[in-house]
């Protein structure tokens, strides 16, 4: 008899436990709600939990989702600072409430998010929708601030690291000029010239003919064989470039285009011709042609 009761009673406490663990808790609970769409409900237990200082991330998020679906735009403004001020230094926090600004249209405060989030993560990305908005607002302090920083980083593009370039050379920043544009010379495809011009203008600027000349002597072999595809009324860098190059030092200069002209044809002699430009100053003098001769002096054809 009394192994019968003690056998009840412990079967009536197993069932009472096992029921009491069954009783989904205040997690499962709002997990549920919003399984089910019962957004209305989820939001108030959600509501209940945030005012009683119990924000889980996975929480937090749900509570803007849903201000957000009920178009209620101050509440998740406040909810996603709050979380950003609990989450400091977490560039992923700091990043939705940088896409949040963005979807509301706040550029300002999207912006500002944005400048905190490249503090905490630089990235590419996060660069290029800042230099967007610095160019668009005329705030040219600030994105080349930014793109001194992408070029410490070694983080910056062939266009922005030309773009650097070009706006130190203009502020009479030589030595600023000369390290961005040899970046974009480095990464840059070999067909660009603009920047590649300016460094070499950049570099006799500060004295270094030498490596002004040896770099010009790289790039022009590339230039002469792409010329072929740029037409006949513009002026061809690889032409620009010689005339540079002269400028500096004619004797270095014609060796140099000889050396390069040599690799390509090795049994020919190298004759430089100088000839007036019909488009330049009428004391002046450009470069229209380097050609191989054999020893004899005839012309190789090519």
């Amino acid at each position: 008899m009394l192994r019968h009761i003690a056998l009840i009673v412990s079967l009536t406490l197993v069932a009472l436990a096992a029921g009491y663990a069954m009783v989904p808790g205040e997690r499962e609970q709002w997990t549920m709600l919003v399984r089910d769409g019962r957004n209305q409900e989820a939001l108030k237990a959600l509501e209940t939990r945030y005012r009683a200082g119990k924000r889980e991330v996975d929480a937090v998020v749900h509570l803007y989702k849903l201000y957000m679906s009920f178009a209620d735009i101050d509440a998740a403004t406040r909810v996603m600072e709050d979380f950003v001020h609990d989450h400091p230094n977490d560039p992923q926090v700091v990043s939705l409430l940088a896409k949040h600004y963005g979807d509301i249209q706040n550029k300002p405060a999207e912006v500002r998010a944005l400048e905190r989030l490249f503090k905490l993560a630089p990235s590419q990305p996060t660069a290029r929708d800042l230099l967007a908005y610095y160019r668009l607002e005329g705030a040219f302090d600030r994105e080349e601030n930014l793109l001194r920083t992408l070029l410490a980083d070694q983080m910056i593009t062939a266009n922005d690291a030309e773009r650097l370039g070009l706006i130190l050379a203009a502020h009479g920043d030589f030595y600023g000029a000369r390290d961005a544009l040899t970046r974009f010379d480095e990464i840059a495809n070999p067909e660009r010239s603009v920047g590649r011009l300016v460094l070499f203008d950049v570099l006799v600027q500060i004295g270094d003919k030498t490596t002004a000349l040896s770099k010009a002597a790289s790039w022009i072999g590339y230039w002469r064989k792409a010329s072929i595809h740029r037409t006949a009324s513009a002026e061809l860098p690889s032409t620009r470039l010689i005339r540079m190059m002269i400028a500096v030092d004619e004797e270095a200069a014609r060796k140099l285009i000889c050396d390069v002209q040599r690799n390509e044809t090795p049994d020919g002699a190298c004759e430089l011709r100088v000839l007036p430009d019909a488009e330049a100053a009428p004391d002046a003098e450009a470069v229209t042609s380097v050609e191989l001769r054999n020893e004899s002096g005839r012309r190789r054809r090519r």
